[in-house]
């Protein structure tokens, strides 16, 4: 009988549990995940082989994004030479009395083995004795096969052969593996406490989303800047068409069937593979003080601010979220008055006096536990200033009149003749509240200003061709004690059309 069927409780299992495969085959750990608010991540794993004549063989196929992945030895000293992925990753041998020896070391790993008479048989390999082999199908039926009824032996999950260039091809190697990959995403939310004295607390959370395979304690680092990535939903092409022969525990094992040419599902899940990165960055000092405040490293790569969250854990399925930065920032409450209308807004403004730059999301603004309002801020580098607009003031009442001060001969502009009149306005603010406000004040007119009262300025001004009025937004900031009332008066020139010639 080609193919011998053993109980499983006789010889059984027992030889294979708790085997710890050191051969060219090897799994890989995710040691970093740099997770991008835009939707991708740039994954970062290592592994070790024993290597066989400079050859290692992983199961990891990921959906890297074209051109994006980067193997590595961990030894500074060898090199990558080649990468090869295939769905027929054989051991080879001569002659059956070859077999022993090359499978010597493959205790514990899953083998296609095809016998005289084109029979098949896949499983792990649990025993190498020395006539026979024995495989422990996924039904966990155990298969004797003798090394002389072999024809071809097949490494199954392992889909990807790389080459060292090192001095030592049969000898130990660490190896990392890194891509970035579309899918897994984060968005960022502040916090925003009120303070006494004009101060406040600003935090910053990150909630991850999206997370394809669980983290083990690996560095999760969060990026603000968003890179540019050409091929982001193009997989890399030395990929298309492998699935990895290890996926996330709870989801059947999926891998390619040359026979078939097919994929199959195993029910065997096996773990999570998982990879590595070195941070490097910021000062020693900032670090400390960062670390004494419970906060993650920050480094600086170009235009991308980094922060590394070490040590953390979360499973596909669960969310997460957690505190990035926080820093207590001058605040300044004001108001702004559009004079052109009615409308008086209640305005937060923040001065980003901390070493890290505020990235776009909403701001949720509390005060004596109370809420205050919600609103996105805008990037805003370190040294910048960004306002959020809260709420409809009250408190403040305010006033706009304007009359005609006086007019003048008619002038002409071409075929047209034009009035000139000037208009004298008024502005009056009354503050209820019991507190000063600071009020700025924009008033938009059409003409050309000939007096500002109250310490006022033109702050932008937009000539018409072939209009002699220039539109011209004048803009004041005052205080406004309280219970007490302020007036702005100004003055401007504009002209009418009163006719063709």
């Amino acid at each position: 009988m080609m193919l011998a069927i053993i109980c499983a409780l006789g010889i059984g299992s027992a030889g294979a549990q708790g085997v710890d495969s050191k051969n060219y085959a090897f799994q890989t750990d995710l040691k970093t995940l740099v997770v991008f608010k835009e939707g991708f991540g740039f994954y970062l794993r290592e592994g070790s082989a024993r290597l066989e004549n400079g050859w290692a063989t992983t199961n990891l196929i990921p959906q890297a994004a074209r051109g994006s992945l980067w193997i590595y030895p961990l030894d500074p000293n060898d090199r990558v030479d080649t990468i090869i992925t295939t769905n027929d990753n054989r051991i080879e041998f001569d002659r059956p009395e070859d077999i022993q020896g090359r499978l010597a070391d493959k205790v514990g790993l899953r083998l296609r083995i095809v016998s005289e008479g084109d029979i098949t048989a896949v499983g792990m390999l649990t025993h190498v004795l020395d006539d026979m082999l024995l495989l422990r199908e996924k039904t966990r039926n155990i298969l004797a096969v003798e090394y002389k009824q072999i024809k071809k032996i097949t490494l199954t999950d392992f889909p990807v052969r790389i080459k060292l260039r090192t001095d030592d091809p049969n000898g130990e190697s660490r190896i990392g593996i890194a891509y970035i990959q579309a899918g897994v995403r984060w968005e960022p939310s502040y916090l925003l406490e009120i303070l006494p004295d004009n101060m406040g607390r600003i935090t910053l959370r990150g909630t991850l989303l999206d997370l394809p395979e669980e983290l083990k304690s690996a560095n999760l680092v969060f990026v603000i800047g968003a890179p540019s990535v050409l091929y982001m939903r193009d997989v890399d092409k030395l990929l298309q068409g492998f699935m990895s022969g290890f996926v996330p525990e709870g989801i059947d094992q999926i891998v390619y069937d040359p026979v078939d040419n097919t994929f199959v599902v195993l029910k065997e899940a096996a773990e999570a593979p998982g990879g590595g990165l070195a941070r490097g960055g910021r000062a020693e000092s900032e670090d400390r003080r960062r670390a004494a405040a419970g906060l993650p490293p920050v480094a600086e790569s170009g235009e991308l601010q980094y922060y590394t969250k070490p040590n953390f854990s979360l499973r596909p399925g669960e969310r997460a979220m957690t505190t990035i930065f926080e820093a207590v920032i001058p605040v300044t409450p004001f108001f702004e008055w559009n004079a052109d209308g009615e409308d008086v807004t209640y305005i937060v403004k923040l001065k980003n006096t901390s070493e890290d730059p505020f990235t776009l999301g909403p701001v949720f603004v509390v005060e004596d536990k109370r809420p205050v309002g919600q609103q996105n801020i805008e990037y805003t580098a370190p040294g910048d200033e960004a306002e959020l607009r809260m709420a409809q003031a009250i408190g403040l009442k305010v006033e706009r009149r304007e009359i005609e001060d006086s007019r003048a001969d008619p002038f002409e502009i071409g075929k047209r003749q034009f009035l000139p009149i000037t208009m004298k306005g008024t502005l009056t603010l009354e503050n209820f509240r019991d507190s000063g406000a600071e009020v700025r004040i924009t008033r938009t007119v059409s003409g050309k200003v000939l007096d500002i009262g109250g310490g006022g300025k033109v702050k932008d001004t937009r000539v018409q061709p072939g209009d002699p009025n220039s539109i011209i937004v004048m803009e004041w900031t005052v205080t406004v004690p309280p219970g007490e009332k302020v007036e702005i008066t100004y003055r401007y020139e504009t002209y009418t059309a009163i006719g063709n010639i």
